[in-house]
């Protein structure tokens, strides 16, 4: 799959992201990652993105960028997020974990009730202490298992560099529950980090990681494809995914 921003904002705003996928059924893509970030103030026709991106051959996973739960409480967002993400017709929900209350504070029956006829909905590790390192993480995860709640995870490889973690102990902890795997290679600017195309190097360790994470993962792209020829190279960055 490819994330729409992945052709950065500026592209996206001009010209939508329906505009983006021809582009990824001509490079051979199974699926396109539709951001909620990215849609145009008051955006509304769901089902016609979806009919779009299913006339293109394309899966859907949606991304929302709130977090699911807010200290004491399932955010406010949530029903509206899962509701488009049906519109949709997405094979999943992405959402950052947000505040996890831990323990008896989650409301587990509630999010179970939600949950029954929404999309599967995926926490991921994002570039915040609260929801991008490893212990609340594993926490929410953990207890949804035992609240019988079916919560998975999306990976962010180059997100936990973000965050000071270590990648390889994450995916060790974390492996049962991912369902989800965002790539991106991570390079120092100055003092500040941003995505990049993967090196030979990040790929090489990205194997490695996959070995504690389940076999056949649905992978997206998260990383700057920038070029005159976008469908050749998302083309090529799909094969060197495909090839992990």
């Amino acid at each position: 799959m490819v994330a729409t921003s992945a052709y950065g904002h500026a592209a996206i705003t001009t010209h939508g992201q329906a505009a983006v996928l021809p582009w990824l059924n001509a490079a051979g893509a199974d699926g396109v990652e539709i951001r909620r970030e990215l849609l145009p103030a008051g955006f509304t026709d769901f089902i016609g993105l979806g009919r779009a991106c299913a006339d293109q051959g394309l899966a859907v996973v949606y991304s929302a960028p709130s977090g699911l739960w807010e200290t004491d409480r399932l955010a406010a967002t949530l029903d509206q997020c899962l509701d488009e993400a049906a519109a949709l017709g997405a094979i999943a929900i992405k959402v950052c974990l947000g505040h996890y209350p831990g323990g008896s504070l989650a409301d587990w029956p509630a999010l179970r009730e939600r949950l029954a006829a929404a999309p599967p909905l995926l926490v991921e590790n994002d570039q915040t202490p609260e929801g991008g390192t490893l212990e609340p993480l594993a926490a929410c995860l953990e207890d949804a298992t035992a609240a019988g709640c079916p919560l998975g995870m999306t990976f962010d490889i180059g997100n936990w560099h973000w965050t000071d973690g270590d990648p390889m102990a994450a995916a060790r902890r974390l492996g049962p529950f991912v369902r989800y795997l965002h790539c991106k290679g991570v390079v120092l600017d100055g003092v500040n980090l941003r995505a990049s195309v993967p090196d030979d190097g990040e790929l090489s360790a990205w194997r490695a990681l996959l070995t504690h994470l389940p076999a056949g993962l649905t992978r997206a792209i998260e990383y700057p494809l920038q070029g005159q020829d976008l469908v050749a190279i998302t083309t090529e960055q799909l094969a060197r995914l495909r090839r992990l």
